[in-house]
């Protein structure tokens, strides 16, 4: 064996090496038109998918819109009942004092005794006076004052009315919007499942073009690799054989308890539920409904809408939060989340999405605690 095929064997294990980097870093740094359109792909899924999630956030805020028509429209029933129960109650006074007044007319008539011992009574004549004079003063009195209390009960049945008259006008207006709120919802949903749609598609290309690429990369690396052996080889046939060294390569590799606590887990034990407009639990929700439902379950009663859960509880800044604290965006009538701690939230976000635990958003700016 002469000097270079022992240098050759001491150094060959260095040279292989080298030559495998060498080959592989090739293939790997060619530019491919696969890998761009794959970036491409993925782009378009990514905008897609940002899409998604704003109309997700504009459905969001009209099922809160909606929430907040259905607060007012029972609260507006309510009123409407009562200004009812007015109307009903002045007009049995009205009548009862029409009745009473009549029933005094007559028995002041009739009997004019009666009516000449008040008078006495009150110095108004002497006992000699004419009682026929004496019972037409008191008539007249009497029909005065009793006019005037008629006059006092219409008025009021009429201010009742017309209060309820306008209630109901107002109820039929929250019902309108209530509905337009819906459509408007049905609408952005419509919009959502097409765009939906789009994702699904281009996701399925996307897989198709990455298992393309990967397996061009795949044959790209077995060739450098199958170059990188015969190079090997054709080096190891001319130091003068043996060594064996190249052989070796033919293996190349290729490259909830009480308070707060009850609320947050709650809220947890609903992971997975779907986001159902206008729900409350306990199967499926809205964004508020979720939050009325776990902390409901902590013995704390909040009303059906965000809107209304940040002005029904104390306010406090972004720095104090703990969690089962609830934050919102700037309009906390548009949703509303439950911190869970660890800068993470737990939403019910939009349909086509269930109950999830996710990083804060950057948008929520407003924080309340029940």
């Amino acid at each position: 064996m002469n000097t270079c095929t022992r240098i050759f064997r001491r150094h060959a294990w260095r040279l292989t090496a080298a030559l495998v980097a060498a080959g592989l870093f090739t293939t790997s740094a060619l530019p491919s038109a696969g890998a761009d359109a794959v970036s491409d792909k993925r782009a378009q899924a990514q905008a897609l998918s940002d899409q998604i999630d704003a109309l997700g956030r504009k459905e969001s805020a009209l099922a809160e819109q909606y929430n907040a028509a259905v607060l007012a429209a029972q609260s507006t029933a309510t009123k409407v009942s009562q200004q009812q129960a007015a109307v009903a109650a002045a007009d049995a006074d009205a009548n009862k004092a029409k009745t009473a007044i009549q029933s005094d007319a007559v028995n002041a008539y009739v009997h004019g005794g009666t009516l000449a011992s008040l008078a006495s009574r009150n110095g108004a004549v002497t006992a000699q006076a004419d009682g026929g004079l004496l019972a037409g003063e008191y008539m007249s009195t009497l029909a005065s004052t009793q006019s005037d209390n008629l006059d006092a009960f219409h008025s009021a049945a009429s201010t009742a009315r017309i209060a309820a008259t306008q209630l109901q006008a107002l109820q039929k207006q929250q019902a309108k919007a209530a509905a337009t709120t819906n459509a408007a919802r049905s609408a952005t949903i419509a919009a959502q499942q097409k765009v939906q749609s789009s994702l699904g598609q281009v996701k399925g290309e996307l897989t198709s073009l990455v298992a393309q690429a990967e397996a061009a990369k795949q044959a790209a690396a077995a060739r450098a690799a199958q170059a990188v052996l015969a190079r090997v080889q054709t080096l190891s046939a001319g130091g003068g054989g043996g060594g064996g060294g190249g052989a070796s390569f033919a293996s190349v590799p290729v490259p909830v308890g009480v308070g707060a606590a009850a609320a947050v887990a709650a809220a947890k034990s609903r992971l997975g539920s779907p986001y159902v407009w206008g729900a409350a639990g306990p199967g499926s929700f809205d964004c508020s409904g979720l939050i009325m439902w776990a902390w409901g379950h902590a013995g704390v009663s909040l009303p059906h809408f965000s809107g209304a859960q940040y002005s029904s509880t104390t306010h406090i800044s972004m720095s104090q939060l703990q969690p089962g604290d609830l934050v919102f965006p700037s309009n906390p009538g548009s949703h509303v989340a439950m911190y869970i701690g660890g800068g993470q939230i737990i939403e019910s976000p939009h349909s086509g999405a269930v109950v999830h635990i996710v990083p804060m958003y950057s948008w929520f700016v407003l924080a309340s605690r029940p």
